[in-house]
């Protein structure tokens, strides 16, 4: 997913659901520079530095 994209997903009133390998994870920051962003594992609240274009959109809120 593209740096914007993520910062359109952080900035919407709704919940949006982003998964990182298949895992959901909640985008907590982002990188301007590194084209990273620092996610929290929604299963086990774990913080992690991950590669934006690793993170994948759902099209589904999350409730």
């Amino acid at each position: 997913m593209d740096k914007r994209r993520v910062k359109d997903i952080m900035d919407a009133d709704e919940n949006l659901e982003v998964l990182y390998r298949g895992i959901s994870v909640w985008v907590e920051d982002l990188s301007s520079s590194q084209g990273e962003a620092t996610v929290k594992v929604l299963d086990t609240d774990e913080l992690i530095q991950v590669p934006t274009s690793e993170l994948r959109e759902t099209g589904r809120e999350l409730k």
